[in-house]
């Protein structure tokens, strides 16, 4: 009972803010205020509270509770509340909402089944040592490539710092994509449980350290959230209630922050909280009108198939059928993976696929493990409410995460 009323207020607090601050000062990058009914409020809180009860099965394994607990406040909510705003009739309202609903319960009903039956290999792990002489070799390569342009700028200045970083070669891409969200997060996680700060602070200024090339905020964001939830977890606290109650207090005091700092708000509430509902109405919308992809936006399947519809990437095309614009509007793995690859039914699918993924990963997961796993993944959550799930796990890192977990003892 007590989840429901914090996700409520959660919820209320959002649709404050989509409509005072989102709505009121982005208009022109999309949000909507088309007013809505009493039932449609109602059968909106209904359709967030639903998904709660899937909760009970994931509250024994770490990493399920990052994943679903991120998931519901980052990327369901503000579905659900950017549908309530965006499409005026009551049926509409419902119809949209609808999929992503069975979406959120099918993926986290199936992570939370009994664990398959896989027979790992156990071997004799790695020294840590070469995990960190990596990361040593990854940053001297970065930093060699992107010395003349390496500064570390304000939020202000984000787009063309990170214009600046987009011109990297494919590996340098790779190697800041690891370092941000995969390489990184190890070296704090092992840091926390092992109590090693030379680790911990390694791993955190490694992360840090990419901001300076492509101005990612997250890198900025990624290291003190690893360590909150660690300190969380090990009290005994409840993930989902202490980071609803967080959300809800940062989101307060952003859009309540004098106007000298604004920028701030605007990285806070838009771009964190506000852009996965947007980008998941953009493409919902363009594609009951357009070609989906059939998977093809994916490079490994438009290599086999070559049936990509379009001439740009996807998030390119998406941004510029809604208003003159370079913006890549890259998006959540509902939209990337689900609705530009089959519409609603790809939804569906995709939710289908990754929740088979986070079973598979779970069976892999042991007790030894479960701390340092559920923390590693807070990043993943990350990535993948900005790209398809397959681009996550490839250019996230965490293939080569479940290919540990297979080869090696915990």
């Amino acid at each position: 009972m007590k989840n429901v009323v914090y996700i409520i207020i959660y919820s209320l607090i959002y649709q404050f803010i989509h409509i005072n601050f989102l709505y009121d000062i982005f208009w022109y990058a999309g949000y909507m205020n088309e007013g809505f009914s009493t039932f449609s409020l109602i059968q909106t809180l209904l359709f967030i509270c639903i998904p709660l009860f899937v909760k009970k099965d994931l509250h024994d394994v770490f990493f399920l509770e990052v994943l679903y607990t991120i998931f519901y406040l980052l990327l369901y909510v503000p579905i659900m509340i950017t549908f309530l705003n965006h499409y005026g009739t009551e049926w509409k309202i419902f119809i949209n909402q609808l999929p992503f609903l069975a979406a959120f319960v099918i993926m986290f009903k199936i992570a939370g089944l009994k664990k398959l039956n896989i027979k790992k290999l156990n071997l004799k792990p790695p020294n840590q040592g070469i995990l960190i002489a990596f990361t040593i070799f990854i940053i001297a390569v970065l930093f060699m490539e992107f010395r003349s342009t390496y500064s570390f700028v304000s939020f202000e200045d984000v787009y063309s710092q990170r214009e600046k970083g987009s011109n990297a070669s494919l590996v340098s891409g790779y190697f800041t994509l690891w370092l941000t969200y995969f390489i990184g997060p190890v070296l704090v996680a092992m840091g926390l449980i092992k109590k090693d700060k030379k680790i911990l602070i390694f791993g955190t200024l490694s992360i840090i350290f990419v901001y300076g090339i492509n101005a990612s905020k997250i890198a900025l964001f990624i290291p003190f959230l690893l360590i909150f939830l660690y300190y969380i977890k090990i009290k005994g606290k409840d993930v989902f209630k202490a980071l609803t109650a967080v959300f809800s207090s940062v989101c307060l005091i952003a859009y309540w922050l004098p106007s000298q700092y604004f920028m701030i708000s605007a990285v806070i509430l838009m771009r964190t909280f506000g852009i996965s509902g947007l980008l998941t109405y953009q493409y919902n919308e363009f594609f009951k009108e357009n070609p989906f992809t059939y998977y093809s936006h994916i490079n490994i399947v438009n290599f086999i198939t070559d049936n990509y519809p379009y001439d740009q990437d996807l998030g390119f095309v998406v941004s510029s059928y809604f208003f003159e614009s370079d913006n890549n509007a890259n998006a959540n793995f509902l939209a990337t993976d689900g609705i530009a690859s089959f519409g609603v039914i790809g939804v569906i699918i995709i939710s289908i696929i990754f929740g088979i993924y986070m079973l598979y990963t779970k069976s892999l997961v042991d007790h030894k493990n479960s701390l340092f796993i559920g923390l590693v993944f807070i990043s993943f959550s990350f990535i993948i409410l900005n790209v398809g799930l397959f681009t996550s796990l490839l250019s996230g890192g965490f293939l080569f995460l479940n290919i540990y977990l297979y080869l090696y003892k915990s």
